[in-house]
């Protein structure tokens, strides 16, 4: 009935706007920003706010409450009042302005009270509106706000998507709503700086309320307590009457604002959107079109649906020739495109134009489009293509006859003109920053979770309408991209380089790894055995059982029963992670113990029982994954599973991968390159040194840690070459002296030192560095060896921590991703020239600076010859790359 009630009433949602600003700030990464540079964090979470409010029953009243900075009555009568709070941030005062440009957008009124804060203001009007018979939504997650919650008031926290009624603010802070202050007085609240009673947590003073019924309840009942909370009590008798008046909220501020004031009208559209395109939030874009827009906005799609090759051929005789086809396949989303079973395909070719073709099996005996033929249909076609992910494309088996004429990949496209911007470039991703078009996932058709259905079981018209809607969104996508890579001079790069790399990884995908199943069991075996032996060890060093894996009782044993130095502390208590572990070690053996048994844990869940899962039934094979959208630097991610974290160094490592072997009459062959991105850095630096030492092939991380320590090469010793080497990686890394201290677990001074030392001698370096961070500033983005960009908008912000991060950033991406660059030029020019030099040779796996190949036996030498050749002379460079070739039963026999 109340509900019912309620329903019926008229809604005011009261928004505690300061309390938003501030929760947002914190809450979102502070890395979102502009082009320009302006931050949008705290923007971004009120325009959210916006869109989670009004996506049910638009309220008929409303209004955003600010803070003002004026002293309000609580400071007067307490000083300290708030007085811990720190001064705003830069980053969020110039956020401020534009929140109130998002407020006004909405048609939303603005209230600022001075000499009352926002709670108050929002009391005031939630209680005036109840009298007349109103619902409220206060849009808060302040517990002070929680004291008017009632019949027809209810807390909003849209940074949680939380809605509190009575019941749920008993439940959070074990008091009915009218007694938050009480609670509040007793408890304290570190917030507001009110003291609340010593020795009285929340717990306790939930409890208290709960047997006395307030705070006067409770002093006038002091006799029947006993010890430090009587104590406390007693001593704060004056004060804690004080604290509840502080955490009160004020229900008869002279707000003058009437509630007619506050009736609310709808929005524009147009008006929206525009601000949203200038702030970049390009995924809260309403579809208001209007001068904004950047491309067209068909949104209705006449999808029409054929089960044969020749219903399709019909549909599109009348097609004008030349026009681009978007081509959008459907299959499975939980099956990798090898082995995924096409269940259709639709071809947009004008604006809310597209066929479906249906190659699914149909019930009733009707013959479904011949996968085959359907392939060769679209050949005949002779028409530019356009697709979203060309390499998936290649991969449904249906279709590897398709891609021969002139294709448009969208999702490359988009990767290539700004690769942080819409990572990993997924369509509806794509689709809502060029188009302002929203799609639908997969799921949206199969569900998901035990729920999740085959597109079997999907109907064809829904199937229809969700694969013409893409269709129709990858067509008006493509002449969008095509001139965004002209205005970025990146054309040639994506039609050299990408493209073609896409039906490369293709094929590796297609080819996959073969792993032998029974000694990865084996492995888990064993693995699983260690790990009891070595948790059993814990314990007895411990003196008791306790749960390993919990931080809070790893905690408890490590610093408050072994009484081991405290190393590092975080926000929620000790730290026990790698590094504080690490650290112990020397002092305790169980701190060794239980680094063990945290890399036999991550053994067994991270790949041996990963990659036994891995393994396809129909190859023996692992078919992973090759991402080519999601690394910003350029550089190829392995995915389904991670290939690419395989560890090496270890012997487990070692172990792991002796279990990808080579099928009979095949050898694996690993090829990599020594030092590339140090090789890459001497190129663009120029520097002499640098240079020197590669081409006469010296050992440069002897070299270095001669210059650090002062001492001759034939005198370093292993540990100082380890110096040597991770000094030279440092500068590529961008680390200061902290980070450098911390790595080689030496004091900041001396890292400092090494840094100075580094520079001095290596000079060019230093001036590249510099020069490269000035032009990035200058252009906001810098370049790899083939032009490709990375825009770096931290380089901009106010944030020290946020611009040094950019300035890091700036440094490494033009030799990480040049290296990368590198990498994809060698694995093109191999896979051209592969089956001609070392026919059935197959190339299998990327790993950052390593390729992976499964060669005949008999043509090991060719194939080798061919892949050194290639590998070391991907493009001009100042110093030589070195590759070096290893052969094996196995990857891990070959590395």
């Amino acid at each position: 009935m109340l509900r019912r009630e309620m329903a019926q009433r008229e809604r005011l949602v009261l928004v505690d706007g300061s309390w938003l600003v501030f929760r947002a700030f914190f809450a979102l990464p502070a890395s979102l920003s502009t082009k320009e540079g302006l931050p949008t964090n705290a923007i971004f979470g009120f325009a959210t706010m916006f869109r989670k409010m009004l996506s049910g029953r638009t309220p008929e009243r409303g209004a955003v409450v600010f803070d003002t900075p004026a002293m309000t009555h609580r400071e007067q009568k307490f000083p300290a009042y708030k007085a811990q709070r720190p001064a705003m941030a830069d980053d969020l005062r110039r956020q401020l302005p534009h929140i109130d440009r998002v407020v006004s957008a909405h048609r939303f009124p603005v209230l600022r009270a001075p000499g009352w804060e926002a709670d108050d203001v929002i009391a005031t009007l939630a209680r005036r509106a109840v009298e007349a018979g109103m619902e409220v939504i206060i849009v808060a997650g302040d517990k002070d706000l929680a004291q008017m919650v009632g019949d027809q008031v209810r807390m909003q926290d849209t940074m949680r998507d939380i809605t509190y009624d009575a019941e749920l603010v008993r439940k959070k802070w074990g008091v009915p709503p009218a007694l938050i202050p009480d609670l509040l007085a007793l408890m304290g609240d570190s917030v507001d700086n009110i003291p609340g009673v010593p020795g009285i947590g929340q717990k306790g003073a939930a409890a208290l309320l709960d047997t006395y019924g307030s705070v006067d309840g409770i002093l006038a009942s002091l006799d029947q307590l006993k010890g430090k909370q009587k104590a406390s009590l007693e001593a704060e008798r004056a004060n804690v009457l004080i604290y509840r008046e502080l955490a009160t909220v004020d229900q008869h501020a002279p707000i003058e604002t009437s509630l007619d004031e506050l009736t609310l009208v709808p929005p524009d559209p147009g008006e929206l959107d525009a601000l949203y395109h200038e702030l970049e939030f390009y995924s809260l874009l309403t579809g208001g079109g209007g001068a904004s827009a950047k491309a067209e906005d068909t949104r209705t799609v006449n999808v029409r649906f054929a089960r044969t090759n020749e219903e399709a051929a019909r549909i599109l005789e009348d097609v004008p020739a030349g026009a681009e086809l978007g081509v959008v396949p459907l299959f499975d989303a939980n099956h990798h495109p090898v082995h995924a079973k096409l269940a259709g395909l639709a071809i947009s070719w004008a604006p809310g134009e597209a066929v479906f073709i249906d190659t699914r099996g149909l019930e009733g005996g009707e013959k479904a489009a011949d996968e085959s033929a359907f392939a060769a249909l679209l050949s005949d076609v002779a028409r530019p293509i356009a697709v979203h992910g060309v390499k998936t494309m290649l991969e449904l088996a249906a279709l590897r006859g398709l891609l021969t004429g002139s294709v448009f990949d969208t999702q490359l496209a988009s990767y290539l003109v700004e690769p942080t911007k819409c990572i990993p470039h997924h369509l509806d991703q794509v689709g809502k920053e060029y188009l302002q078009r929203t799609v639908p996932p997969i799921k949206a058709l199969t569900g998901s979770g035990q729920s999740e259905r085959s597109l079997d079981a999907v109907e064809v018209e829904d199937l229809a309408r969700h694969a013409g809607e893409h269709a129709d969104v990858v067509r008006a996508l493509a002449p969008v991209l095509r001139a965004r890579l002209e205005e970025a001079g990146l054309t040639r790069h994506y039609l050299e380089v990408e493209l073609p790399l896409a039906g490369v990884l293709a094929r590796m995908e297609q080819a996959g790894i073969n792993v032998d199943r029974a000694d990865l069991d084996a492995m888990g075996v064993e693995f699983r055995a260690r790990k009891v032996e070595i948790e059993a060890r814990i314990y007895v060093l411990a003196g008791h059982d306790f749960n390993i894996g919990s931080t809070k009782q790893l905690a408890q044993v490590l610093f408050e029963e072994l009484k081991l130095p405290v190393v590092k502390k975080t926000k929620t208590g000790y730290s026990t992670d790698a590094e504080v572990l690490e650290r112990l070690a020397p002092k305790h053996e169980i701190a060794a113990q239980i680094l063990a048994q945290r890399e036999l844990s991550k053994l067994i869940n991270t790949y041996t029982d990963v990659l036994a899962n891995a393994i396809a039934e129909k190859t023996g094979r692992i078919h992973a994954t090759f991402q080519q959208t999601v690394g910003a630097s350029g550089r190829l991610i392995s995915t389904d599973p991670d290939l690419q974290r395989t560890p090496v160094r270890t012997p487990e490592g070692k172990r792991i991968r002796r279990a990808f072997a080579a099928p009979p009459g095949m050898k694996i062959l690993s090829a990599d390159w020594s030092q590339i991105e140090l090789r890459v850095l001497a190129h663009f630096s120029k520097d002499e040194r640098l240079i020197e030492a590669f081409r006469e092939n010296l050992d440069l991380h002897r070299r270095t840690a001669s210059i650090l320590f002062g001492v001759s090469w034939e005198e370093i010793t292993s540990e100082q070459r380890n110096v040597g080497k991770t000094v030279n990686f440092a500068t590529i890394y961008g680390q200061g002296a902290t980070a450098l201290g911390q790595i080689l677990g030496i004091p900041r001074k001396d890292a400092q030192r090494y840094i100075e030392q580094y520079f001095a001698h290596y000079a060019g370096v230093r001036a590249w560095l510099d020069r490269t961070i000035e032009d990035a500033l200058a252009c906001g983005y810098v370049t790899t060896i083939l032009g490709r960009r990375r825009y770096i908008p931290e380089l901009s912000m106010r944030n020290d921590t946020d611009r040094s991060a950019g300035e890091r950033m700036a440094a490494n991406t033009p030799i990480q991703g040049s290296a990368a660059d590198l990498c994809k030029l060698a694995m093109l020019g191999i896979d051209a020239r592969l089956e001609s030099a070392a026919k059935g040779t197959r190339m299998l796996l990327q790993v950052h600076d390593e390729l992976v190949f499964e060669v005949p036996e008999e043509r090991v030498d060719a194939a080798s010859a061919l892949i050194r050749e290639v590998m070391e002379h991907p493009y001009p460079l100042d110093v030589p790359l070195v590759v070096g070739i290893g052969v094996g039963a196995s990857w891990g026999d070959a590395k």
